[in-house]
């Protein structure tokens, strides 16, 4: 089994869950860590979600991931 390696991190769910469907959109699975730790605290907690994916797919999601935020940028 491959390592996990973090790629995006946000303090909001909804960026990491966008780029989750970017990297999904072209086959590379990724995980968000932390997804559901407001859902069992009793008080909301200020935490930072996370998405990795397999050491194997790092290079191959940072691209996908620069070509959003360029297009972004571009206003495309």
């Amino acid at each position: 089994m491959s390592e996990l390696v973090p790629i995006l991190q946000s303090v909001y769910l909804y960026e990491i869950e966008l780029a989750k469907s970017k990297l999904a959109s072209r086959e590379i699975p990724s995980y968000i860590r932390n997804e559901y730790v407001n859902q069992v605290a009793v008080f909301p907690v200020s935490q930072h979600y996370i998405l990795v994916v397999n050491a194997n797919d790092v290079f191959a999601a940072q691209t996908v991931l620069e070509e959003t935020f360029e297009q972004e940028d571009d206003g495309i």
